[in-house]
């Protein structure tokens, strides 16, 4: 028995969609699972063992309708029993009645008539997922095959213990001391109405490190490099002196193999931070003014775990509106969001954590 899950893209979501397969193995033990995501999103899932293939595709492959139509008489030939549409965008929906498994399961969208044979209401339960939402949206589209969805499962990084060895020689070779405290700062998001203003995260860098001591590394891409240096410039000269800035890893897989050893990751929340959590880190994410909390907040404790939001402490400036309908004043939302206004939760985290 095949089944083809599909997500694609972000990195954050190709990671939450593995516990979809999780959950498709504890049903079917036996069927073999197919995974297409983007070839850039891979590094996050290697070795996990709910899943038997990677299907990786470039944009190329899945951008394009001619893309789409030829990956899918490729996947065709899989004979798929079942196929779950997690992505639930125009060309994953092709794509999912192209293949033409015997179940195709998605969203309820308005070409889900057309494409799907089970249609789910994106709903979670809100007395389930006090946090995370985005976990249970996931595991809904597992319902339809059982009656005993795990609605506990998280998304897990898996690596092995001599990739764990090597963020060790790394870290060492890159002259940190791995028995002082070490933070992996996410730094920039994914784009600038994800990225606190660079001038605020500097004082967030400055009283992490004021209350922790700690050595700190900056998760940053090489075309990111300039805003980086904006950050770390910014900071006190005493914090300056904990931030190995120039230390950055060559591949996203060697990231992780570094975060797998770090005390906390804190910043901006995103991919870091969701890879972060699934290493089991303490994370401190810091969101972006119109991004849904409670999506995304999964596993927050008020410990452990803490996330802060401008719609927390200036519910004011959003009315009655949702934080999503803010997207193009993210901007000029961010200038609110004024370091002072996290620092009680920030000294909170860094107590716990360190």
């Amino acid at each position: 028995m095949n089944i083809l899950l599909i997500q694609y893209k972000m990195i954050g979501d190709v990671l939450t969609s593995t516990i979809i397969a999780e959950q498709l193995k504890i049903i079917y033990p036996d069927a073999q699972i197919h995974y297409l995501i983007s070839k850039t999103a891979l590094a996050v899932v290697e070795g996990n063992t709910a899943i038997d293939k990677f299907i990786c595709v470039d944009n190329k492959e899945f951008d394009s309708w001619r893309g789409v139509f030829t990956l899918a008489r490729k996947l065709k030939k899989n004979n798929y029993s079942i196929s779950i549409d997690a992505y639930g965008k125009n060309n994953s929906a092709l794509l999912s009645r192209i293949v033409g498994a015997v179940q195709r399961i998605g969203y309820k969208k308005w070409f889900a008539p057309w494409v799907y044979t089970t249609a789910i209401k994106n709903s979670p339960d809100s007395a389930i997922y006090k946090t995370g939402l985005s976990l249970g949206s996931r595991l809904l589209l597992t319902t339809s095959l059982t009656q005993n969805v795990q609605w506990d499962l998280l998304p897990k990084i898996h690596l092995s213990e001599s990739e764990k060895q090597e963020g060790k020689k790394w870290l060492l070779e890159n002259g940190l001391d791995l028995n002082s405290p070490i933070t992996m700062v996410s730094a920039l998001g994914s784009s600038m109405n994800k990225t606190l203003p660079l001038i605020y995260m500097a004082q967030v860098v400055d009283l992490t490190v004021q209350e922790s001591g700690s050595q700190v590394l900056f998760n940053y891409l090489p075309s990111q490099k300039d805003q980086a240096f904006e950050i770390y410039n910014a900071c006190l000269p005493e914090t300056q002196k904990h931030i190995f800035i120039n230390a950055i890893t060559p591949s996203l897989r060697d990231y992780l193999k570094v975060l797998h050893h770090c005390t906390t990751v804190i910043g901006n929340e995103g991919g870091a931070i969701n890879m972060g959590k699934a290493l089991d880190i303490p994370s401190f994410a810091i969101f972006s003014p119109w991004i849904n909390k409670r999506s995304w907040n999964a596993g927050e404790d008020g410990k452990k775990h803490i996330s802060v939001h401008l719609k927390d402490v200036k519910a004011e400036l959003y009315g009655t509106k949702k934080a999503s309908a803010f997207k193009k004043q993210a901007q000029e939302l961010y200038q609110h969001f004024k370091p002072e206004l996290m620092f009680e939760n920030l000294k909170k985290f860094v107590d716990g954590n360190y």
